[in-house]
């Protein structure tokens, strides 16, 4: 169970690397993969300094990078996953990009990457529900 997760993980990791650097969008798979991303939430900068990155694969399977602290590896929970699950019909790929001070000192920087299979728009309200829903669950992640 652990050799496969992490394999599941590694390849998850190995598809951010990939995509992080380039101009062009995650390709979307046609039917969900294990190991491939689905939500990618980065939070960077502000007064606190963050360096904050989750990973969430379609399976549920997460990577989660915090400034200093160990990165960390697992599975969501039932009802996170739901969600996800429920999202992950629904709502077509986006990316969401937020600063709070753009060019100027302490700025916090907030992108969540959405990789779904729907077809579906997510409205204003919707992508800020997820956008919220990123931030708790990184918090929560982090505090296990």
């Amino acid at each position: 169970m652990l050799r496969r997760l992490m394999a599941m993980v590694s390849l998850l990791l190995a598809a951010v690397v990939l995509g992080s650097g380039c101009d062009r969008p995650l390709s979307v798979p046609k039917t969900p993969e294990p190991g491939v991303p689905l939500l990618i939430f980065e939070r960077t900068g502000g007064i606190a300094g963050f360096q904050d990155k989750l990973v969430i694969g379609y399976g549920g399977e997460y990577y989660l990078s915090r400034s200093g602290q160990k990165e960390r590896i697992g599975r969501l929970g039932p009802d996170e996953l739901a969600q996800l699950e429920m999202w992950a019909q629904g709502f077509a790929p986006v990316t969401l990009r937020f600063e709070d001070n753009p060019s100027g000192p302490d700025n916090l920087i907030q992108q969540l990457i959405w990789i779904g299979l729907g077809t579906g728009t997510a409205e204003e309200e919707q992508q800020q529900e997820m956008l919220a829903w990123a931030v708790t669950l990184l918090d929560e992640l982090s505090a296990q």
